[in-house]
């Protein structure tokens, strides 16, 4: 009995030291997540309303417990992560059997904050202007995004703000990070309120162009804050889902191969952008889609985010479906939404003809009947 003890208690260790070898040949390694460094520049007069929404969004976007009301801000940010399923992940974070990856999370966080009252690069915003404010807020620090907020005192129509939208992000060409000269991704996003409402406060504002629709109160109370709100949802999604961007995410080297293996075909640049102005199902020029409004402030939304507390973000291109995702959970057909708008426009340029046509025949007829 003694000898059978010995050797069952040795068949044991021998099993659990030579198990993890066993298991490692079907287990992949954990996939590293991505991190989405934010160094938020404050340009100009806030209201404390202004920034407890931006910092509030921003942190919603990775809060996906289950205790929060649906549909979530979280939701919308997995498909913002599912764009990096267009490469082919690194053989050990790969399912042997079932050959199944899943994409690398997006963590989000602010790192810095920086306040600047006294906009020391002035109140119009240039090109020259804008990269010293990306320099500014990037400072030192390296893999970290410069979001510009500016204030609605500062103009930035120099910059192509107010023409269809009041958010870019892009690359620097050169930014001086820690002594070496490497390109620098940036967003930079405006209120809107002042400056151009009718182009970037909808639907919180009439708009300028097209069919106006109905407008809505903003969930937080401030047209200003609410607009800022789908300006940057809209910045980061972009800037997160683009390939010249998402390599710089990983501490190290990424999880998977980037060269010559992505599915470009299905996967979009500015996936967001793709989407403005679609808020939830059913949308077409004018209209939003289907979005909730808050029984108590009447405030619209489409999505939660953390304590509670209601955003209207825009939809995002989804790959896997072709169209467009909103919190809601609905997608869209772009196309159609496309082709409505340029029929709507179409008849509405016919209308303005044939009003201005009936006007002109009424002036020559009163113009006659003045002369006899």
């Amino acid at each position: 009995m003694a000898f059978s003890s010995s050797s069952s208690s040795l068949s044991v260790i021998t099993f659990l030291l030579l198990s993890p070898l066993c298991f490692s040949r079907d287990s992949p390694s954990q996939i590293p997540d991505a991190t989405l460094n934010l160094s938020l520049l404050w340009y100009g007069q806030f209201t404390p309303v202004q920034k407890e929404r931006v910092h509030d969004f921003i942190e919603s976007l990775n809060f996906d417990a289950k205790e929060g009301l649906d549909p979530k801000v979280s939701a919308w940010w997995k498909v913002v992560e599912s764009y990096q399923e267009r490469y082919e992940v690194k053989e050990i974070y790969r399912q042997k059997k079932s050959n199944q990856t899943v994409a690398p999370r997006i963590k989000v966080k602010v790192v810095r904050s920086y306040v600047d009252e006294k906009m020391m690069f002035g109140k119009d915003l240039t090109i020259d202007n804008g990269e010293k404010l990306v320099e500014t807020a990037t400072g030192n620090m390296s893999k970290v995004v410069p979001v510009i907020l500016l204030a609605p005192q500062v103009t930035a129509q120099h910059v192509g703000f107010c023409n269809g939208t009041c958010q870019e992000y892009g690359l620097t060409i050169n930014s001086n990070i820690k002594g070496q000269k490497k390109k620098q991704p940036y967003i930079i996003v405006s209120d809107p309120e002042v400056q151009c409402p009718g182009e970037c406060a909808w639907p919180f504002h009439i708009a300028n162009k097209g069919p106006h629709g109905m407008t809505y109160q903003p969930p937080s109370g401030e047209i200003g804050a609410d607009a800022m709100i789908i300006q940057l949802a809209t910045g980061l999604a972009d800037v997160a889902t683009n390939p010249a961007i998402t390599e710089s995410l990983f501490k190290s080297e990424p999880p998977y191969n980037t060269e010559g293996n992505h599915k470009s075909s299905i996967y979009i640049v500015d996936p967001a952008t793709k989407c403005t102005r679609v808020f939830g199902s059913g949308a077409f020029p004018g209209f939003t889609g289907r979005i909730r409004v808050d029984p108590l402030t009447g405030g619209a939304f489409n999505s939660h985010g953390i304590n509670h507390l209601k955003f209207l973000i825009p939809s995002i291109w989804d790959p896997k479906t072709k169209s467009c995702y909103n919190s809601i959970g609905v997608n869209i057909d772009m196309g159609k939404v496309n082709e409505l708008q340029n029929t709507m426009e179409d008849e509405q340029k016919s209308l303005v003809d044939e009003i201005r046509t009936a006007l002109e025949d009424r002036r020559n007829t009163t113009e006659a009947i003045s002369v006899d």
